[in-house]
């Protein structure tokens, strides 16, 4: 590649197991030797934490495989949105693109080819806001292409730009306002019954979560700008577990797909979306948020409709 490659920005407080796993895989990136890497240590809430805070920063302090290593070692705790806010807008605001990996996030050896080819590819489309190494497991008959343009982000592995992280709007509140005050509720709402999108930022602005992400979907979608989506995911989120902030438990198989395998370098497409796959990618997002009886009822009508 002819041009510099994206710096990685990474997040982690007090889960050393899972930080040791997500890194390692990191390494094993065929970029990973190419890449500057940021690792933001969060300090520990509390007493309790303290002890798996220390085990993750005697493990970063001597860790190798990327071309440097910068390592924030929080002094007092930020807590999780905060950490990964300042430190998105510290690598972004320095080199205009970054790529966004938590502690729990286990990525493919393709992960990082991909994520340069998309922030290099798009670097000049305003009407892209970010691309996800990570796809939502899709109840798809048919062959997906290569990549594809959702107007829903996930988080999983990720990577923006500067010109677009510039937009971001933390208060749920005020984001809220503006889709309704501009008619966009529904449609940012993608017809999903099970978990509207708006009932999460009702939640945050209500204070009834602390997070930071979907703050991000609703920034990106008041600003008119796509997601890129891989056709199958170079990523998949071992933090369900019980041991995160914010994720609880989860079936693994729910969330989480075989990773890529084989990668060829990525091919431009036009920033616009896809009805078809739109629609196999709104259903699928339905049936993530259904109960589990819900989901065998779903599969049902599907096999019998």
């Amino acid at each position: 590649m002819s041009f510099t490659l994206s710096p990685i920005a990474f997040f982690c407080y007090n889960r050393p197991h899972h930080t040791r796993i997500t890194l390692e895989a990191l390494q094993k990136n065929h970029l990973a030797s190419q890449s500057r890497i940021f690792i933001f240590s969060d300090a520990p809430k509390n007493d309790e934490a303290r002890e798996g805070v220390s085990a993750v920063r005697e493990y970063i302090s001597s860790l190798g495989g990327f071309a440097s290593i910068n390592i924030v070692i929080r002094n007092e705790n930020y807590g999780c949105a905060k950490n990964i806010i300042d430190g998105i807008t510290r690598v972004a605001g320095e080199f205009g693109r970054v790529i966004v990996v938590e502690d729990d996030i286990l990525t493919c050896p393709h992960f990082l080819s991909y994520m340069n080819d998309a922030l290099e590819l798009y670097k000049d489309d305003d009407g892209v806001g970010a691309a996800t190494g990570y796809l939502y497991p899709l109840y798809a008959r048919e062959r997906l292409p290569q990549s594809f343009f959702s107007d829903r982000l996930a988080v999983w592995g990720w990577g923006t730009w500067q010109r677009s992280w510039k937009d971001y709007e933390y208060d749920a509140g005020k984001l809220l306002a503006s889709l309704k005050s501009e008619g966009l509720a529904e449609k940012y709402d993608l017809g999903l019954k099970s978990k509207p999108r708006t009932s999460e930022l009702e939640a945050q602005a209500s204070e009834r979560i602390n997070t930071w992400d979907y703050q991000v979907n609703a920034s990106m979608f008041l600003h008119g700008r796509l997601i890129l989506n891989p056709g199958r995911t170079l990523t998949n989120n071992i933090g369900f577990d019980g041991t995160g902030v914010h994720c609880g438990t989860a079936d693994n198989d729910a969330i989480n797909t075989r990773l890529a395998d084989k990668y060829e370098p990525l091919t431009k497409i036009p920033a616009e979306i896809d009805t078809r796959l739109h629609e196999v990618y709104r259903q699928s997002l339905e049936y993530s948020g259904l109960h589990r009886w819900q989901k065998a009822l779903w599969k049902l009508r599907r096999i019998f409709s």
